[in-house]
């Protein structure tokens, strides 16, 4: 019997880079033992167009990816979550929210509205979605075959780019077709 795919939500502040970038590559690389998504407690309301531009190069489909409030995963018909991934940089102090019952992970990474040459931003994005990539892959090469989601909470923990506790420094409008497989589902937009 196949397992429940384990429906991970990453939460960031803006959801316009670090998160979408990180619910993409979750997505593509956890095949059927994941379902991917993010948002954000202030989300900007739009994906950078940057980030848009580096994820389509690197071929991604970025079609469904929109920022979108963290709210949305609390309202009836949203799918249950069972695990939130905050990502958030030192300065931010966001805490760990989510819909009720998921277990949480805290991702500490920079920022990239603190950026205002377009050069450094190429950079940040760069930068993000290696250090993304590497911590996710890490967290999906061992087997997940009778893992519970605490122990997937665990792996994700791990391999975090940076961890809360690390001593690293780094300087709404929703489309019915988001939840995929919940379509025909009714939503109330707060």
């Amino acid at each position: 019997m196949a397992q429940k795919p384990v429906h991970i939500l990453f939460l960031s502040t803006a959801n316009s880079a670090r998160s979408l970038i990180a619910e993409t590559l979750l997505r593509d690389f956890g095949g059927g033992r994941v379902r991917s998504f993010s948002a954000g407690t202030q989300p900007d309301g739009q994906m950078l167009p940057m980030v848009d531009q580096f994820l389509e190069a690197k071929g991604y489909d970025t079609a469904g990816l929109f920022s979108k409030t963290h709210k949305l995963f609390m309202e009836d018909g949203a799918p249950d979550i069972d695990l939130v991934i905050s990502i958030s940089a030192p300065d931010e102090n966001q805490p760990v929210l989510g819909p009720l019952g998921a277990l949480r992970v805290h991702w500490q990474m920079p920022s990239i509205h603190a950026l205002r040459a377009s050069s450094d931003q190429k950079n940040f994005i760069r930068t993000i979605y290696k250090q993304l990539e590497d911590s996710i892959c890490q967290a999906l090469q061992p087997s997940w075959d009778g893992l519970s989601v605490r122990d997937v909470q665990r792996l994700f923990e791990q391999v975090g780019p940076v961890t809360q506790n690390s001593d690293k420094s780094y300087d709404a409008i929703v489309p019915e077709r988001y939840f995929g497989d919940f379509a025909g589902t009714e939503l109330a937009l707060a």
